[in-house]
């Protein structure tokens, strides 16, 4: 499945409420920026979670991955279409990114973890980074700066963890 421009709307519109619950002040940003920049950490990390259940194509979490995008497409499809009159269509990306069988087995160890995670507090931002990395993870210009290295990280941590082990 491909990204439409629908779920690249979804997608950046979790990065926007992400960083407008985050924002912190100007002043807090001056005084100690590192810290402040820290505490998106979270959020960033579930984006990269979403990112690779997107690249998953087969298994549970491909299905996930898959009805997760095609309701961001719809939903996403709906809002330009009835919410603003744009019209809509596929966005130039990818549709999945090449995960090994190493990445694969990596991939499945972070998502255990993620759903394994549970803080107070932090949920909303779990959520929406896992959201936003799969409307973002597969359009062209996040997947060459970000998806393609994801992906490429994943895969050589794969092949470096299976080979150890096995």
């Amino acid at each position: 499945m491909t990204p439409t421009l629908g779920a690249v709307l979804i997608g950046f519109a979790f990065l926007v409420w992400e960083l407008s619950v985050w924002f912190p002040g100007i002043k807090a940003l001056q005084g100690n920026a590192v810290a402040q920049l820290g505490t998106l950490l979270p959020f960033l990390l579930c984006w990269c979670i979403g990112a690779l259940t997107v690249m998953v194509v087969g298994g549970v979490v491909g299905w996930v991955g898959d009805t997760a995008l095609w309701g961001l497409n719809t939903f996403g499809d709906g809002l330009l279409v009835y919410g603003v009159g744009a019209t809509t269509g596929t966005a130039p990306g990818s549709a999945a990114a090449p995960l090994t069988q190493g990445g694969l087995f990596i991939t499945a160890l972070v998502i255990a973890g993620f759903l394994a995670r549970r803080k107070r507090g932090a949920t909303g931002s779990k959520w929406r980074g896992w959201g936003a990395g799969i409307g973002l993870g597969l359009s062209a210009g996040i997947a060459r700066y970000a998806a393609v290295p994801l992906a490429s990280g994943v895969n050589l941590a794969g092949a470096w963890l299976t080979g150890i082990i096995t």
